[in-house]
């Protein structure tokens, strides 16, 4: 269906802010750093697949009903007494998008899988978060991470950006969201504008949710990659693991070939001489070039 010229202008208005104030395109050639345990870096490795857990399974998967609160706040902030009328009706398919998308989270019509990473080379927080200071962490170049994941045929819409954990960062980029989307308005018929505003409110909704954390998560500085996916293009390939002694759905995004490992950096508690050798050794066997790896131990323990 050819996209209308108020489809192709909402569109290119909510990837233009999301570029700015999530993605940060002028970040480039950048290590983003995957922080995991020892069984989960080999099956990774084994298969030459990243695993991207579904969030609600995740620790702090209550994140996903965070940006609720977000929202009634902006809302209460804002206001447009010049025209009202077509404001509290804008504002009406706002929240028709935002009762879907939790309807669809709380019934499963709505799944987001992610895979997380941070920026922080050696962080204390994320050893312990993560990998229980026994882990390690693994470190990819992000253009070739990235470039990786889009090739892949596991589907759905990919999203990759810095999480944002300031509330006052998080308001003032829904209100530009919002604020931007109704000024646009004014060169359309509200006619075709009510017909599509849900749809595009839905995306602004779930991609806020996915990137807005609460500010008590900040020292994970987080920088995260989520696969989305509706009910009736639910991925066929969802696996399985055990974490934490529960079971966690994960689906797999197939390189092909080696994972684009450029660091690996072992845990701060794996205090076993032999680990370093140990790991070099298995990349090795597994075709990696030891001379394109940086492979150390961490020196989060001298900071206790």
């Amino acid at each position: 269906m050819k996209k209308t010229e108020l489809a192709k202008a909402l569109e290119a208005q909510f990837r233009n802010e999301i570029e700015k104030q999530i993605q940060k395109t002028d970040e480039y050639k950048q290590t983003l750093y995957h922080y995991t345990g020892i069984h989960s870096l080999m099956g990774m490795v084994e298969t030459n697949n990243l695993w991207m857990s579904k969030g609600t399974f995740l620790n702090d998967s209550s994140e996903l009903f965070y940006f609720r609160d977000v929202l009634k706040a902006v809302l209460g902030k804002m206001d447009i007494p010049h025209d009202k009328e077509r404001w509290h009706r804008f504002i009406g398919e706002l929240e028709k998008a935002m009762a879907r998308f939790l309807s669809e989270i709380e019934d499963g019509g709505f799944e987001v899988y992610v895979f997380s990473l941070s920026y922080s080379p050696d962080s204390l927080a994320l050893w312990y978060n993560y990998a229980k200071g026994e882990g390690y962490n693994l470190g990819f170049t992000r253009e070739e991470l990235l470039s990786g994941i889009q090739r892949s045929p596991a589907g759905g819409a990919l999203l990759h950006g810095l999480v944002e954990y300031s509330r006052q960062k998080q308001e003032l980029i829904l209100m530009g969201l919002l604020l931007g989307t109704f000024q646009l308005l004014d060169e359309f018929a509200w006619q075709e504008a009510e017909g599509m505003l849900e749809k595009h409110f839905f995306t602004v909704v779930a991609t806020c949710a996915i990137f807005f954390k609460d500010p008590t998560f900040a020292s994970e500085e987080e920088y995260r990659i989520a696969m989305i996916h509706h009910l009736d293009e639910a991925p066929a390939n969802v696996s399985f693991r055990a974490q934490n002694g529960v079971i966690i759905p994960y689906i797999a995004v197939d390189f092909k070939e080696r994972l684009p490992i450029s660091h690996v950096t072992i845990g701060p508690k794996n205090n076993i001489d032999i680990a370093k050798r140990g790991m070099e050794q298995y990349l090795k066997t597994k075709g990696y070039e030891l001379k394109d790896l940086i492979i150390k131990k961490s020196v989060a323990a001298l900071r206790y």
